[in-house]
């Protein structure tokens, strides 16, 4: 069996972009964190968000060679690497320990480690950027669409907060079947999660259907996509994650254009959709007090098969 450093095409690093050229690109736009990349942990929940959402992917994933597209600064990447479940036969659970009894991974700081290679990929060199220590040499520049890696190259494709950003997610999917290996995986948690369950959750979710209304129909399409790309969902569940946030908290991320769905946005529509919103949130009661946030993202496993 090759072992997963030979699995690989090269050494990868920042500067090794398997480049994509303006041709090459699909016609659908992908969404690149460039623009916040300097204050992406700060206000997408650092660390605590990162436990969280690598608690529900792990215990999904084999040992081996993990690809992480959109990685971004590598604080999940950084986890995925370090974190202990693992896969246990293809039959579509998470990991199991030597009796047959399947666990969700919580009792896994008990078992011995599971040896994995995190190779992270994104549109952005500033997200990157912030990687280099946590992943040393197994960074690249890339789109999803078009990865830098050979062919039967990995054993799980991880999209976390990602795909529903990608502007071509058939091309993506098909780009994941090629450099997986056979019974390689495909775990998916969507960015976009079930509605808080808050004060403030209407106004947000009113403004983000509004400025971006096909968002939640394309989160939808990955099941449907995966099947006509050849791949076998077995299993689709939800990772929660939670934070505190006031509604002035909110308000101001706002103002600052800290969601994507607020990058591209007219004056016009600014005035019309962006400043009611802003105004609604700083006249709930008691603005500055912080309401715990829970958020449920739909999680997707995918086999590649054979």
């Amino acid at each position: 069996m090759r072992s997963a450093a030979a699995a690989l095409p090269l050494e990868l690093n920042i500067r090794d972009n398997a480049r994509v050229t303006s041709s090459e690109r699909p016609v659908a736009r992908s969404v690149s964190y460039a623009p916040i990349a300097a204050r992406y942990e700060r206000v997408r929940g650092g660390f605590a968000r990162a436990a969280e959402l690598s608690t529900g992917v792990l215990p999904w994933l084999p040992a081996g060679v993990i690809l992480d597209v959109g990685a971004g600064t590598g604080i999940v990447s950084q986890r995925l690497r370090a974190g202990q479940p693992s896969i246990g036969d293809g039959s579509g659970e998470p990991a199991g320990d030597s009796s047959g009894s399947w666990t969700d991974g919580s009792d896994a700081r008990t078992d011995a480690p599971t040896v994995r290679r995190v190779v992270g990929v994104d549109l952005s060199i500033e997200m990157l950027g912030q990687a280099r220590s946590r992943l040393p040499g197994c960074l690249a520049v890339a789109d999803a669409t078009h990865l830098p890696l050979a062919a039967g190259s990995v054993d799980a494709v991880v999209y976390v907060w990602v795909l529903h950003h990608i502007g071509d997610i058939d091309a993506a999917l098909r780009e994941a079947k090629r450099v997986l290996r056979p019974r390689g995986r495909v775990v998916a948690v969507s960015g976009l999660s079930e509605p808080a369950g808050d004060d403030m959750a209407p106004i947000f979710e009113r403004l983000s259907a509004t400025l971006r209304p096909n968002m939640g129909r394309r989160a939808g399409a990955v099941v449907p996509a995966a099947r006509l790309v050849g791949f076998t969902p077995i299993h689709e569940g939800t990772v929660r994650t939670s934070r505190g946030m006031s509604p002035n908290e909110l308000a101001n991320a706002i103002e600052q254009r800290l969601f994507s769905q607020l990058w591209d946005t007219s004056e016009e529509a600014w005035a019309a959709v962006v400043a009611p919103a802003v105004k609604a949130l700083r006249a709930l009661p008691r603005p500055d007090r912080r309401r715990r946030r829970v958020f449920d993202h739909p999680l997707v496993v995918l086999d590649r098969g054979p």
